[in-house]
């Protein structure tokens, strides 16, 4: 009698067990993962590893379909540790927005009392050192929105569309390489008087790699200085 009872409860610990895994496998299909974001980032390396067939689906009636795909980079372009050529315009702007910004943000921390309230030689040196670091881009990646490539951050705010974005990989190193050159012939201090003068974009940007594309200075890179005195005083 005893082992016939203990049998009868390990049975009914077995039916109880395989009843929960049934339950458990049967709903898995409901588990939504809830760490994927909306706009997804990847690399252009995973972008050369994937190649995605456009979608042939159609949409309900009088519904407007939007094709979103990873940009698109040749074989050349993926291996390369230097900016796109023909994306430099965008890359122009967003050196030129972050350095803005920083200028005018360091401008603004200067006392009112102070009778010269411009950026030294030192103040402007340290914005240079971190200019070009790579997480000065984390903010930025491409997107390719209806066959057309477009750079989403900071430097164009209202580019808001979503969809698959790529960073990551060798843009990081693409951006440092190019913000680095973009100073070559410049000296610091001439390249803030640039932007005192409200003459930055135009000087960097619209008589370099921007020439061409763009007749005048775009609205988000348009920084004006801080209004803390002539560009002539220094600290």
């Amino acid at each position: 009698y005893y082992i016939t009872n203990n049998l009868s409860t390990m049975l009914k610990y077995v039916l109880l067990s395989l009843l929960l895994f049934t339950y458990v496998v049967s709903d898995d299909d409901d588990v939504i993962n809830d760490d994927d974001p909306n706009d997804e980032v990847v690399t252009d390396e995973e972008i050369g590893e994937v190649n995605e067939a456009p979608s042939k689906g159609k949409g309900k009636p009088g519904e407007q379909l939007i094709s979103y795909s990873q940009p698109s980079l040749t074989e050349e372009e993926q291996k390369s540790h230097h900016f796109p050529e023909r994306y430099r315009c965008e890359a122009c702007q967003i050196v030129v927005h972050n350095l803005g910004t920083a200028f005018k943000t360091a401008e603004s921390k200067i006392p009112k009392k102070k009778k010269k309230r411009t950026l030294g030689d030192v103040g402007v040196s340290d914005i240079f050192e971190d200019l070009c670091e790579k997480d000065a881009f984390d903010g930025y990646s491409i997107q390719e929105f209806d066959g057309k490539v477009t750079f989403k951050g900071p430097a164009f705010p209202d580019r808001k569309a979503p969809g698959m974005s790529m960073g990551g990989g060798l843009w990081p190193v693409r951006y440092t390489n190019y913000c680095g050159g973009l100073f070559e012939d410049f000296d610091e201090d001439e390249v803030y008087q640039f932007y005192r003068s409200g003459n930055l974009f135009s000087t960097l940007c619209l008589e370099n790699h921007c020439k061409g594309e763009l007749s005048e200075t775009p609205k988000p890179v348009d920084i004006k200085p801080a209004d803390l005195g002539s560009s002539k005083d220094e600290l």
